[in-house]
């Protein structure tokens, strides 16, 4: 089964395939700054599997996030723009000195189950699981695979930002399957859109 047939999909096969999501779609927020987190870097490489490194996807990602982001008008922050490692509490000192923001960390998930699939995106707050409903509901429009679904979690990310935030878990570096659609750029590119479209779902603005 190839890379298309697997993972992406129009959007009138999108709600037979996962579903809708039973969380109801909650208020909306403004927003005009965005702060993009690639997860992990420098000696730091997150989930690897067969050479493959969570950490250059994050950033791939992340740079692909914001150039989508940058072309719709929003000011967007990068946390880390290279291979470098960020500590956790950093990433989050950085995320608050911005006001009116969002904060978005991309990640890639790994499980000792080589056959766990699925995107999943967490959040700790009440308005981080309003953005987590909007951004998991349009990446499952865009990716076919497992809906793992929108979950709390206490990530020092997510705890100590005190904007709405989110982290993205967008695939199993461990599932061969995955694994191989991540290393194409489409799927990468997919990831993104779902994201941005998510990004667009919350601002009320828009």
């Amino acid at each position: 089964m190839n890379f298309g047939q697997y993972f992406l999909k129009n959007l009138a096969i999108a709600a037979a395939v996962v579903g809708i999501l039973t969380i109801a779609a909650p208020a909306a927020s403004a927003f005009n700054t965005v702060i993009i987190d690639a997860g992990h870097g420098g000696h730091d490489r997150g989930a690897d599997h067969s050479l493959v490194y969570e950490k250059h996807l994050n950033l791939d990602v992340a740079r692909r996030l914001e150039r989508a982001l940058t072309g719709l008008g929003y000011k967007v922050v990068m946390i880390r723009r290279d291979d470098r490692f960020v500590p956790l509490d950093k990433r989050a000192a950085i995320a608050n000195r911005y006001r009116n923001a969002v904060f978005v960390s991309i990640h890639f998930n790994s499980s000792w189950k080589g056959q766990v699939t699925g995107i999943e995106t967490f959040y700790k707050s009440a308005t981080g699981r309003t953005l987590a409903t909007h951004i998991q509901g349009e990446l499952m429009r865009s990716i076919r695979t497992e809906n793992r679904g929108v979950k709390t979690a206490n990530f020092v990310v997510l705890k100590k930002t005190r904007h709405p935030a989110v982290l993205v878990e967008g695939g199993f570096v461990s599932n061969r399957t995955e694994r191989n659609a991540m290393m194409d750029p489409r799927y990468r590119q997919a990831v993104v859109d779902g994201i941005v479209r998510g990004l667009m779902k919350y601002d009320r603005r828009r």
